[in-house]
């Protein structure tokens, strides 16, 4: 009698792989087309669910994303990829996930941010250094906002055109490396200098609003900045979409 329920046990389970293996081979085209169907962001999409890749565009960016599906993500209650993004010199690779809540998960998030993607933030004529990203990980909901923040930023800076009250300045960038970190649902980014000294303060709250405070410190790097205050302090603060558009 005790042998029946192991059976059973073991053919549940084989019907489940042979399920998930199934599901994986669905044309990754239809599947878009079925459950996305006002997209205007992928085109050419090719593959399947398991592996697969496909063209992007959102406003003037434009790049292509490959993915391959992790199975065993579907034990945590959530669907899992490993991804490469690209879009000119932009190049992003690491695993995402998507679960219960509505939750976005990112893990291991590797690679390089150009230039030409930074204008779609700010339309300024940006040092030619990219931002390198290492082993970026969070989790965000729109409800609760980021949780499980960690990673590091770093820019070799240069000199960086930018339009500030109306008119054209310029700053000479140093060297930045920023933190990653979590509180309270805002994700946090503690931007310092190779000698750990502070130089501005990054702040994206739950509905993606960008606020960015610059210290006296880092001011003192435009030429025609005449501001006097502690090297520490934080003289300058705006808020504002993350992303033009919106997301």
């Amino acid at each position: 009698m005790s042998g029946k329920p192991k059976q059973i046990k073991w053919l549940l389970f084989a019907v489940i792989i042979f399920f998930i293996f199934v599901m994986l081979q669905v044309p990754a085209a239809w599947l878009i087309s079925k459950f996305y169907k006002n997209n205007q962001t992928l085109q050419n999409v090719s593959g399947n669910i398991w592996r697969g890749q496909a063209d992007w565009s959102k406003g003037q960016l434009k790049g292509s994303i490959s993915w391959k599906s992790r199975p065993l993500d579907l034990l945590l209650m959530r669907l899992g990829a490993d991804v490469e993004i690209h879009s000119g010199n932009t190049q992003l690779q690491g695993a995402v996930g998507y679960g219960l809540g509505k939750s976005l998960i990112i893990k291991s998030l590797n690679g390089q941010i150009a230039p030409e993607t930074l204008k779609s933030i700010a339309d300024w004529q940006w040092p030619n250094n990219a931002v390198q990203l290492k082993d970026l990980s969070l989790k965000y909901t729109k409800q609760q906002g980021f949780s499980q923040a960690d990673g590091q930023l770093q820019w070799a800076g240069g000199e960086l055109l930018y339009i500030f009250a109306q008119r054209q300045d310029r700053m000479n960038v140093p060297s930045l490396i920023g933190k990653l970190a979590d509180d309270q649902g805002k994700l946090q980014i503690d931007v310092r200098d190779p000698r750990e000294q502070k130089m501005m303060n990054l702040q994206l709250d739950a509905e993606l609003m960008l606020d960015v405070q610059l210290t006296q410190r880092l001011l003192m790097n435009i030429p025609s900045y005449e501001g006097k205050a502690g090297l520490d302090t934080y003289v300058i603060s705006t808020r504002q979409p993350m992303l033009k558009g919106g997301f």
